[in-house]
């Protein structure tokens, strides 16, 4: 079975409730406990200090006492039937564990064991044996080489190897496709206090993918930000699926995906193709679909953060209170790289704040440096927060403030601490404590948050201001998902017979005939045919070969533009002969293409390429060479509406040669939208036959856009 995000096929997916039977466990047996192993030392401990309070059993094959408990030699001696089975041993033995498994009944099982899936054939098939017959059981395998998963608010901690115990219970839910990333990610997101929900390791993802996961995340009422390590996204439409599941949800989504580089991207032969690397697909699928990605760990967890405290961040306009001048322009560069506006605070703000007590001679500038006063009266740091929350100038404030590392430090705030927390905890928008620099969030400081009723404190300006950026970000794109028009289904064209062969001529004419504006053309066989077709046409005219072997016409001296009077066309028409013949010796010639010369204008790109994984991808950014030299474009999955295109458009740098840069006539970029939008039509219309399908150049001159050549390419059978 499957179903259908956009062009993306979804395989048929794991019940999300059955996924969370499996990391809500009563009772739990241990097989292959060994008071030796470290790998059962980690897994009782963790469940024990974890605050499991459930039947715990041992399974020894010696019937050893282990970790001062007795132990049974089989699974099938266990008195009752374990919810959930911790599988200890090696990879020959786990066909064996799985039937004693079945016989008993136990349902569900993590396998740590690797040697499986990913260490060639004969692992490859052990790992589809366990499989196949664990569905036909109606079993659930965790893994296998995985390390298992934490649920903090279940307090079961299935968790294989040394990690903090117990985790701080919070909102983040964590799905890695690492578990010894799991390893210090755990102990990383308690060290800078963000809680955790339920977080899983997924291995091999035999049965459960890290997808699976996020799915399930997504209706946990524990959970409020989803956040995920991926190395690899083998489902694109069931991760898409979960995005936009989640977003309906409210819950953020922030992914730190490895492997941007170069070495991973997919590269065709045509323009295009060069823009469409599978990591630009995935950046680009992020943006579109309201997934925030990161690029390392720090502001997955950074990030994470802020959005589980403070929710949506409602605007892009940041005010921010400190005590030193040295800060302000640090996140003043901080905020410019993060995207970040910060305007002026409001005259009666800085009225305020001279009437709070602020010397006369201290600036209002935003950032706020509250300045050496602050020694004379320490209030002025709070009621300087206090009148930048009041000014509507900011949707969201940033205080230079964390968590006490020691009760000593505590005690030196606890003159301003009741309206500190306050305006942290009540104020009618976002106010966000940052650490100037990384300290260490001590035991007592996440106590002292926790009494409190604290929310997160990011342990710096460096990675806090691009995670409340993020943040923002994320609000401001749910806003659009939610209120864009739904792009209704597209009605399906049928290839036309002989469309293997097709010159751009006959691309232009289909495209001509499905609403896309193509400039005409005639092709002529002889250099007298080309001078009555420019005659018919009017001069200037511009002559191209016509070849469906050729697609970069340029590179074979295909083409002459500018061409004013008939000498100039039949010259012309024997050049381009000659330099094919020469340059391309094995292409099928039908002629030479006769079109109008058109004013010079902004030349655009636009291609839809297929990706193996993901479906048609769009691109849209400046034709011509400049999409070589700029490599400037923006990329979205189709389908895809106006409106969105339009933001497309407006994200490429050189947006401001179409809004009427020095002069030059300004271009409707929704009437643009809506014919690259046309052009997007016919390529999802088109549907499975077809493979590629480039605009280049589209011609913008104002309102006057015109494709000038086309390249259309076909699935191969």
């Amino acid at each position: 079975m499957t179903t259908m995000t956009g062009e993306v096929a979804t395989l048929k997916t794991l019940d999300t409730a059955r996924l969370r039977e499996l990391v809500e466990p009563r009772s739990i047996v241990i097989i292959g406990a060994n008071t030796k192993s470290s790998w059962s030392h980690f897994t009782h401990s963790n469940l024990r200090s974890g605050g499991f309070e459930g039947e715990l059993y041992m399974v020894n094959r010696r019937g050893e006492e282990c970790h001062g408990q007795p132990s049974f030699t089989s699974i099938a001696e266990l008195p009752t039937v374990p919810e959930l089975a911790i599988v200890l041993t090696g990879a020959n033995s786990l066909e064996t564990i799985l039937e004693e498994a079945r016989v008993k009944g136990i349902r569900n099982l993590i396998m740590l064991a690797a040697g499986l899936g990913e260490a060639g054939p004969e692992g490859q098939a052990l790992q589809s044996r366990l499989v196949e017959r664990a569905r036909e059981a109606d079993q659930l395998i965790l893994g296998p080489n995985n390390l298992g998963f934490v649920n903090s608010h279940a307090k079961v901690a299935a968790f294989s190897h040394m990690t903090q115990m117990p985790m701080i219970p919070g909102g983040v839910g964590v799905a890695s496709q690492s578990g010894a990333l799991a390893i210090y990610l755990l102990p990383h997101m308690a060290s800078r206090g963000v809680g955790c929900s339920t977080a899983v390791t997924v291995g091999n993802e035999a049965m459960i993918t890290a997808i699976d996961v996020m799915d399930m995340l997504v209706d946990d009422p524990d959970t409020r930000v989803i956040a995920a390590y991926l190395e690899q996204i083998s489902n694109p439409g069931h991760f898409l699926s979960v995005a936009k599941r989640a977003r309906l949800a409210g819950k953020p989504i922030v992914v730190f995906k490895a492997g941007r580089g170069e070495a991973s991207a997919r590269v065709a032969a045509a323009h295009t193709g060069s823009l469409v690397g599978d990591d630009k697909i995935i950046d680009a699928a992020c943006r579109q679909f309201g997934v925030v990605r990161v690029d390392n760990i720090e502001d997955l967890v950074a990030t994470a953060g802020i959005m589980e405290s403070h929710g949506r961040i409602s605007g892009n306009r940041m005010g921010v209170v400190t005590g030193s001048g040295a800060m302000c322009a640090l996140i003043a560069e901080k905020a410019e790289e993060a995207g970040l506006e910060m305007p002026a605070p409001a005259e009666s703000t800085v009225q305020a704040l001279h009437d709070a007590g602020l010397p006369t001679f201290s600036t209002v500038n935003n950032p706020m440096d509250t300045t050496g006063y602050i020694s004379v009266d320490p209030t002025i740091i709070t009621k300087a927060n206090q009148c930048f929350i009041d000014d509507d100038n900011f949707d969201f404030i940033v205080i230079n403030s964390g968590w006490p590392m020691s009760k000593p430090m505590a005690d030196m705030g606890r003159l301003n601490q009741d309206e500190l927390h306050r305006q942290l905890t009540s104020s009618p928008k976002p106010v966000i404590g940052m650490s100037f620099l990384p300290t260490e969030v001590t035991e007592f400081g996440r106590n002292f948050a926790t009494e409190h009723g604290l929310p997160h404190a990011s342990d710096s300006f460096d990675r806090g201001i691009p995670a409340v950026a993020r943040s923002a970000w994320w609000s401001k794109r749910s806003d659009e998902l939610a209120t864009d028009p739904v792009v209704a289904p597209t009605e399906v064209i049928e290839k036309p017979a002989g469309a293997e062969g097709w010159t751009e001529i006959e691309a232009g004419a289909f495209l001509r005939e499905h609403g896309v504006p193509y400039v005409p053309a005639a092709v002529a066989t002889s250099a007298e045919a080309a001078v009555e077709a420019a005659e018919d046409t009017g001069y200037p005219v511009v002559l191209k070969v016509a070849s469906e072997d050729i697609a970069h016409k340029t590179e074979v001296g295909g083409v002459r533009l500018m061409l004013r009077d008939a000498e100039a066309v039949a010259e012309a028409y024997e050049v381009i002969m000659a330099s094919v013949a020469d340059l391309a010796p094995g292409a099928h010639i039908q002629g030479v293409a006769v079109s109008p010369m058109r004013p010079a204008g902004n030349e655009l790109l636009v291609g839809i390429v297929r990706d193996p994984h993901w479906g048609l991808v769009l691109a849209v950014g400046f034709g011509g060479v400049m999409v070589e030299i700029l490599k400037d474009s923006a990329l979205r999955l189709l389908p895809v509406g106006p409106a969105e295109i339009r933001r497309m458009l407006e994200s490429l740098k050189g947006i401001d040669l179409l809004k009427g840069f020095r002069g030059s006539v300004a271009t409707d970029l929704n009437k643009l939208a809506e014919i690259i939008f046309r052009i997007s039509q016919v390529a999802v219309g088109l549907g499975d036959e077809l493979e590629e399908l480039e605009i280049n150049p589209l011609r913008v001159a104002g309102d006057e856009i015109e494709a000038l050549d086309a390249l259309v390419r076909w699935k191969q059978r």
